[in-house]
């Protein structure tokens, strides 16, 4: 039964390919904290995060006292996450669907920051989830968004993560505009996956990860974190910062 980082059975149902991915997803705990230290400095105030999945990077994100509320579409996810998030007060559980307005008109302006991370690219239309997580912003709020990078490394993983594409700086830029974001930061994480992201996906066409790569990936992450911006390669991810302004 895989466990999450505070010792908690997740309890999940037979999983899909999908699900089985973010649980893989779990057991790198190194690699977790580099995304959640990542993104950390963007965060204040009362925060929602947009398809929390099982919570990888909730129970990283919402310690400390500030009012935290983790959402998902999916059912079977949010057992995982109300699981990983049990006897965290400050932390709500919520089920909607970013993509649908209707779905989170009560979270119309409520809340200092928007988290969205691997998220985005499972969403058809992508500029009205991000129209809809800009409304849920308060004035002078911040929007943290990661997304896959790199069309050309699109492959059999991205195809079993259902996701609809990889997003180049000017389509996220472009998209996060026209959703009403005026002022936008564009960053890349990653570079040290890329070269393993591309065999498996696109070459091998392999349709899960190795959990015996994962695992020595994030046995590296120390090493990735100190030569991650020397690598002579593009990042995995891209990092948007976009703000309603005042």
């Amino acid at each position: 039964m895989p466990v999450n980082r505070d010792d908690v059975p997740l309890r999940l149902p037979v999983l899909d390919p999908a699900t089985d991915i973010l649980v893989a997803m779990s057991e790198a705990r190194r690699f977790n904290r580099w995304m959640a230290d990542t993104i950390m400095p963007w965060i204040s105030g009362d925060v929602l995060e947009v398809g929390a999945g099982i919570g990888n990077l909730t129970v990283l994100l919402s310690s400390g006292e500030r009012r935290y509320v983790a959402t998902d579409s999916v059912s079977d996810h949010l057992v995982g996450l109300r699981a990983r998030t049990a006897g965290r007060p400050n932390v709500g559980v919520a089920q909607a669907d970013f993509s649908r307005t209707e779905d989170v008109a009560c979270f119309q302006q409520s809340a200092d920051t928007v988290v969205c991370l691997n998220v985005l690219e499972h969403i058809v239309d992508d500029t009205a989830a991000l129209t809809n997580m800009r409304s849920s912003l308060r004035p002078g709020g911040t929007a943290i968004i990661l997304v896959p990078q790199g069309p050309d490394a699109f492959g059999s993983i991205d195809e079993v993560l259902n996701h609809k594409r990889r997003y180049t700086r000017e389509e996220l830029t472009r998209k996060m505009f026209e959703a009403g974001f005026q002022e936008i930061q564009i960053s890349g994480f990653n570079r040290a996956a890329w070269p393993g992201w591309y065999f498996n996906s696109r070459l091998l066409r392999r349709r899960t990860l190795s959990r015996i790569q994962l695992r020595a990936f994030d046995l590296l992450v120390p090493l990735w974190r100190r030569i991650d911006r020397k690598l002579p390669w593009q990042e995995t991810s891209l990092v948007a910062i976009g703000r309603v302004v005042r």
